[in-house]
């Protein structure tokens, strides 16, 4: 599993950026992912948007999320088109050494 939060805080970009800043349907993401994303916003990074707010599994950014087991994990826009949250496992590595 890739950087998960910060996959989903792109993929947030992204839609806020191509949908003049509405919020998406939701996030759907396995529960492993939906433990390391809450473990991140605890631990890992800086919780956002107020980091006195408790972080929650059910909410990310102020976008709802879904834990579902049979899911790859995506976002579903406001028009209903799914986004892959994690890159392709056959995709190229942007990472930089």
């Amino acid at each position: 599993m890739s950087d998960i939060y910060m996959n989903v805080v792109h993929a947030l970009r992204a839609h806020w950026q191509a949908h003049g800043d509405a919020y998406p349907q939701k996030i759907v993401l396995t529960p492993a992912q939906a433990d390391r994303l809450l473990e991140l916003q605890k631990v890992g990074m800086v919780p956002f948007p107020d980091a006195r707010q408790t972080p929650s599994r059910d909410r990310f950014m102020g976008a709802t999320i879904e834990v579902d087991a049979t899911t790859t994990g995506v976002l579903i826009a406001i028009d209903g088109t799914q986004t892959p949250i994690e890159p392709p496992a056959d995709a190229p590595s942007t990472e930089t050494s």
